[in-house]
């Protein structure tokens, strides 16, 4: 049995104002990279809510949502009416941790069971409506960064590769190939 310790904490998505400034390294060592993962859902259905007044929004969110699920691992479904979601997905018009504003941020709790083996309860991914606006993200990079952020809500963490939805400052890729074997590791398919 796991502890019944609930521990909240913040992945810092490198989603940063500075989005499009590439970390270093070499690409070709990142390319072979692969996606790390911390836990998992108890279950593949995962459900769900958008919490925002923006249709933009939330049509952004919606595509983000479509992208993990034909992945085929997963399956986010929109909470029932007065149902509490799983995942909490939003914006906000500002996002700063350590001083720095990000494009995307998640917030979870989790049961920790050790390793890369916990239990994730509850999570709330958040975009910066007003960095992304600010540095000119179309709908297809918001979508991108929402991807990214409901890939930590998985269970996800940064990759090295610039391929992934998953390194920690790319507004420019999708769900690529070691993003989706991580999520089928994760959740054991």
């Amino acid at each position: 049995m796991f502890a019944k310790i609930i521990k909240q904490i913040a992945i810092v998505s490198a989603t940063c104002a500075l989005a499009f400034t590439t970390l270093g390294g070499s690409v070709n060592a990142a390319e072979n990279a692969k996606t790390p993962t911390w836990g998992a859902w108890k279950t593949t259905t995962i459900t769900y809510k958008t919490d925002v007044s923006s249709n933009y929004y939330k049509g952004v969110w919606k595509n983000a949502v479509k992208s993990w699920n034909k992945v085929g691992v997963v399956e986010l479904v929109p909470a029932k009416s007065g149902a509490k979601a799983d995942i909490t997905l939003t914006s906000s018009n500002s996002l700063k941790t350590k001083g720095d504003d990000l494009a995307g941020y998640t917030n979870y709790s989790y049961y920790q069971k050790g390793g890369d083996d916990n239990q994730i309860v509850s999570a709330t991914s958040t975009l910066n409506k007003k960095l992304l606006t600010k540095y000119n993200y179309t709908k297809t990079q918001r979508t991108n960064v929402a991807t990214h952020e409901i890939g930590h809500a998985l269970g996800l963490s940064h990759s090295k590769s610039e391929a992934s939805v998953m390194y920690a400052s790319e507004r420019y890729a999708s769900i690529d190939q070691q993003d989706k074997v991580a999520l089928q590791q994760a959740y054991n398919n």
